[in-house]
């Protein structure tokens, strides 16, 4: 399948959208229009023709000849550095030994509530004690400095994505609730609830679970049912409260009454439900699955904030991102001429479009000024992803 640069004037509605598409506002900050993926209905490209959106790279399986502006695109290739330089790791909010203690607590925690031959309480209480102690050890590091931004660049795994995912969702979410004021008991609380909201995929077969591309009706309903099985497994073991239990039950109901399992709606969604679901989607969005790449966080912060007053609820998603560090220092980006670079400075305003320095070069290009409104942030690059002749020997 073939990538195209067309016309947004001429884009049909069921295309799907190949490249994010931005607009830039009157204030020169670039905005999402379209994620990967997005099929294309007269909505969706009435809204994009509004806001300027002149071209639009779109997926198809059969020429476009008569609508085309560019070829089929060719894959961005890097351009060469000046010099090789060596790696400078991202500093981790959580060591990777409290991360891999953590994803073990809770991978215990799932395997003890699916044993075939029934959950043994003993076991499933220190399961449980083990988990609630890492939480207290997330709630020590943000009490630590509650000014300081958290990431979880290195909280992101292929493998055992759930239990990363919830060790992420755990973190955020209660530095979420650290910028909304909740005292170190409160943020256990948070931290416990997030850290166990997907606690009943350990009953969704993992087949469905573990699938590439979409979920049928079929499976998805499947999926759903999750949330009243984390919470029903939970109360059926005398693990956890109705606090617990309703966050669990919650994290997928929306603001404007549409999610589910009972379509709740504002001030009916718990508050701990509200904070855990912003954190679900943003990790869920930004990390790499079998099926699918990443998107970047400047994409997720764009996706996320259309959905105030849909989904989730502005007061929440404000201190959401607040206390995230989008682009962590030394995180290495590709832009969009092609060129690498490393973050090199993240101004509070303007942490869509950071400062960054040219791979193996001094050169720092500041992303928020009008003269580099065109260039952008394509791609995050893992360390393990650079070419060897780009590191120093």
């Amino acid at each position: 399948m073939n990538t195209y640069c067309i016309n947004t004037r001429d884009a049909k509605e069921g295309m799907i959208v190949a490249e994010p598409t931005y607009f830039t506002t009157k204030s020169d900050t670039q905005m999402l229009a379209a994620p990967t993926g997005a099929e294309l209905d007269k909505n969706l490209i009435d809204y994009m023709i509004a806001r300027g959106v002149k071209t639009v790279e779109v997926f198809s399986d059969v020429p476009l000849d008569d609508i085309v502006v560019a070829r089929p695109k060719k894959t961005l290739k890097y351009k060469p550095p000046e010099q090789p330089e060596q790696l400078k790791p991202v500093v981790p909010v959580v060591s990777e030994e409290l991360k891999e203690e953590a994803v073990g607590c809770v991978k215990d925690l799932f395997d003890c509530l699916s044993a075939k031959d029934g959950v043994n309480k003993t076991t499933a209480y220190k399961c449980v004690s083990e988990v609630e102690g890492i939480v207290d050890d997330l709630v020590e590091i943000l009490s630590a400095d509650s000014t300081s931004l958290v990431h979880i660049s290195n909280l992101k795994s292929f493998d055992d994505y759930t239990f990363h995912h919830s060790l992420s969702v755990s973190l955020l979410a209660m530095a979420t609730g650290r910028e909304l004021g909740f005292d170190e008991k409160t943020l256990f609380r948070l931290g416990r609830c997030a850290i166990m909201h997907d606690i009943g995929k350990q009953a969704v077969p993992k087949e469905i679970i573990n699938k590439k591309g979409r979920l049928n009706a079929r499976e998805f309903e499947i999926v759903r049912q999750h949330v009243f099985l984390g919470a029903s497994t939970l109360k059926a073991n005398d693990i956890g409260d109705e606090e617990l239990w309703d966050a669990i039950m919650c994290h997928h109901e929306k603001i404007n009454g549409s999610g589910y399992p009972k379509k709740l709606k504002g001030t009916k969604i718990p508050l701990f439900a509200k904070i855990i679901s912003v954190a679900d989607v943003y990790d869920a969005i930004t990390s790499y699955r079998s099926y699918r790449n990443p998107m970047l966080p400047s994409e997720a912060f764009n996706i996320i904030f259309k959905e105030v007053g849909v989904s989730f609820e502005y007061p929440v998603v404000k201190a959401f991102f607040a206390k995230l560090e989008l682009y962590p220092l030394n995180t290495i980006v590709v832009l969009s001429d092609g060129r690498l670079a490393v973050i090199h400075d993240s101004d509070t305003k303007f942490r869509l479009r950071p400062a960054v320095r040219l791979w193996g070069s001094d050169e720092i290009i500041y992303l928020a000024a009008t003269a580099n409104r065109d260039l952008h942030i394509v791609d995050v690059m893992r360390p393990d992803e650079i070419p060897a002749d780009y590191l120093v020997k």
